[in-house]
């Protein structure tokens, strides 16, 4: 991906992964065009399981794509299931990041 890549670790005998699931669903509309939308399957992604540390589900992490190489950095993560505007902070987080304290007085970036 190019952009911005929400991923959602779920299982079938997940009851939260199922309330998060439609929630996620109607956001990837919202965020067409801006926001990679991926789910993965935890029982048929053990190593990618292993790769990020997931220990809980569902857990969603929001990744950055490495512009330089493979790989991604993670900007958020949300273990559990959570309110739909946690999901709605973390993407908005991600389209428009703050500026840090530095930056925003010497102009650095």
């Amino acid at each position: 991906a190019s952009g911005l890549v929400l991923v959602d670790f779920w299982a079938d005998w997940c009851g939260p992964c199922k309330g998060v699931t439609p929630i996620l669903e109607g956001m990837s509309v919202e965020y067409q065009g801006r926001v990679d939308f991926v789910a993965v399957n935890a029982d048929q992604n053990r190593g990618l399981m292993d790769a990020f540390g997931i220990r809980s589900l569902p857990t969603v992490l929001l990744l950055r794509p490495n512009s330089d190489g493979p790989g991604a950095k993670v900007l958020e993560h949300a273990i559990g299931a959570q309110p739909a505007n946690r999901y709605h902070t973390m993407i908005d987080n991600g389209l428009n990041p703050k500026q840090s304290f530095l930056s925003r007085i010497f102009g650095a970036s």
